[in-house]
């Protein structure tokens, strides 16, 4: 009897963590739900608050990242992109890259290289060191170009790539042009050899 008794005691409990468990992914999904309309009708601030929301099972309780892979990848995706849209380039850097300690295989998509790649070409843009700028544009070229190749019909991953590479293309151009002129100046100050014609004749004895 006492064995009978526990094990219903253990059923009981079971269906009370697993309606738990079910009335909390209800609570987060109608969360998620609520950021992904907000974020499509460009209430941004509203949509980041309600990602922040749905962000915070997953902080306590990181297996959850695991379990809804693809619910995780969205809500921190569009939240960069929120922040992004925003101006706020540090804190969605800051967040791109701490998403891949949680999921790894993160880094491999389309998506995480798109903004990543934006993300490095706004520092480009930003950065008053030539030698940092260029750096950060090779990066964000690297990083559209391993995008393309998780998504190769992604048209947004391609018009920035072909973006970058324009841009490397006009600088060896400008450098190619510059170069030529330095030539073309050095040839011009170059003292020129008088030709055959123009020696004085020898003195005849």
């Amino acid at each position: 009897m006492p064995t009978r008794t526990y094990a219903k005691t253990l059923g009981y409990l079971f269906l009370f963590i697993i309606s738990v468990a079910l009335i909390g992914y209800g609570w987060m999904m109608r969360q998620f739900e609520r950021a992904q309309n907000a974020y499509r009708q460009g209430d941004s601030a509203r949509a980041l608050e309600f990602y922040g929301g749905v962000e915070s099972p997953f902080q306590k309780l990181p297996w959850m990242s695991a379990l809804f892979k693809e619910e995780y990848e969205h809500l921190n995706l569009n939240a960069v992109a929120i922040l992004y849209s925003q101006g706020k380039y540090h804190e969605a850097l800051a967040k791109l890259e701490g998403l891949p300690a949680d999921n790894p295989s993160l880094v491999e998509t389309g998506d995480y290289s798109f903004w990543m790649g934006n993300l490095l070409f706004r520092q480009a843009v930003e950065s008053k060191n030539p030698e940092s700028s260029v750096n950060a544009l090779k990066g964000a070229l690297s990083e559209y170009q391993k995008g393309l190749v998780a998504q190769p019909d992604d048209w947004d991953l391609k018009f920035n790539y072909e973006l970058v590479r324009h841009i490397f293309a006009q600088q060896d151009r400008n450098r190619q042009q510059q170069e030529q002129k330095v030539k073309t100046l050095i040839e011009k100050m170059r003292p020129q050899e008088p030709s055959r014609q123009e020696l004085a004749p020898e003195k005849r004895g």
